[in-house]
């Protein structure tokens, strides 16, 4: 039997590998593989999910060592079934070698030969979008979001985490560069010997600047983590079919095809002639010119700061009215 870990790093392709290999259950069957998924819940379901999962990565050594059984007992009975190689991918195992070790030898003391793959990715694009997936999307750090310079001079040292792979297990270690891949899943593919389905789209953009920023906004407001969820559920999850302000500005104020359809309709104008005596078209107009956007934008930041204190005066007065309702039934 064969294991294969992919471990990440993160920022380099894992949810689209991850898409591919969950979409592929089929295809990895017909071809004796099997996804386990990110997580170890096949073992516990309390290990399940990115809030819990570090319950499975504190586990003292002996207990991890019984996990192993336990996972190698689950991997003899699928294997009963024809599967012969499993697959597990989670980007939080790169920097978790220490912790993953006491498994790793009893699967191979068990004859599981286990691979580990992981991605390396040029750390002048990755700081940036770590930054804003573990400093901004996903607040990590206590207190408000960290400046990048702060941030990223944290982030840098998770390069060391395959480096520490490299020296405790650098024979099942296998690193891959993310910049020379014209395509992740396609590579990955490569690397594991097995044919997976190809996302159609990219998966887990890091989204518009602007969301960006407003993620920060509304993150810097709470002292402890913050998942991505929050701002999600309270906001917005995506920027997506907003449409932009020079968007709805062409769309309303473009006036080019003015003529034309003038034009189209010569027969209607020309009644008017015949009917009270003048063509409304005789003297020579010009449509308006199109607004400026950046005036436009000021105006309508006018606009909306003056509903937005007006909302929040009538947000207070109606949480004093409650606050009022709730006393009087105290008192009743």
């Amino acid at each position: 039997m064969n294991l294969i870990l992919h471990i990440g790093m993160g920022k380099t392709g894992t949810s689209a590998i991850q898409a591919a290999l969950s979409s592929s259950a089929d295809r990895l069957a017909a071809q004796g593989a099997e996804y386990l998924g990110m997580w170890f819940d096949m073992l516990d379901p309390r290990f399940r999910g990115v809030q819990n999962q570090e319950q499975f990565f504190s586990l003292p050594p002996e207990e991890m060592t019984h996990a192993a059984d336990l996972l190698i007992e689950m991997l003899r009975a699928r294997s009963a079934a024809g599967i012969q190689s499993f697959i597990l991918s989670n980007e939080a195992l790169s920097g978790k070698v220490g912790q993953m070790k006491p498994m790793i030898n009893r699967l191979r003391e068990a004859g599981i030969a286990v691979r580990v793959i992981g991605y390396a990715r040029n750390p002048a694009s990755w700081l940036p979008s770590a930054y804003v997936q573990w400093g901004v999307r996903d607040k990590v750090e206590p207190g408000p979001v960290q400046p990048y310079p702060v941030r990223a001079r944290k982030l840098v040292h998770w390069y060391s985490g395959l480096l520490h792979w490299h020296r405790q297990m650098g024979d099942i270690l296998e690193v891959r560069s993310y910049d020379k891949a014209s395509d992740i899943v396609t590579d990955f593919v490569e690397a594991i010997g097995f044919e997976l389905n190809t996302p159609e789209q990219r998966v887990l953009e890091r989204g518009e600047d602007a969301e960006i920023v407003m993620r920060a906004l509304f993150n810097t407001r709470f002292s402890k983590h913050v998942l991505p969820a929050a701002f999600d559920r309270a906001v917005l999850p995506t920027l997506d079919g907003i449409p932009k302000l020079e968007e709805v500005i062409t769309a309303s104020f473009d006036y080019s095809e003015t003529d034309l359809i003038i034009r189209e309709q010569a027969a209607l104008f020309d009644q008017y002639m015949d009917a009270f005596g003048f063509d409304p078209r005789a003297i020579a107009k010009s449509p308006p010119s199109e607004p400026e956007i950046t005036a436009l934008r000021n105006r309508l930041f006018d606009v909306l700061l003056e509903v937005t204190l007006d909302q929040a005066q009538r947000i207070r007065r109606l949480e004093q009215r409650i606050n009022r309702l709730e006393v009087e039934k105290v008192e009743v």
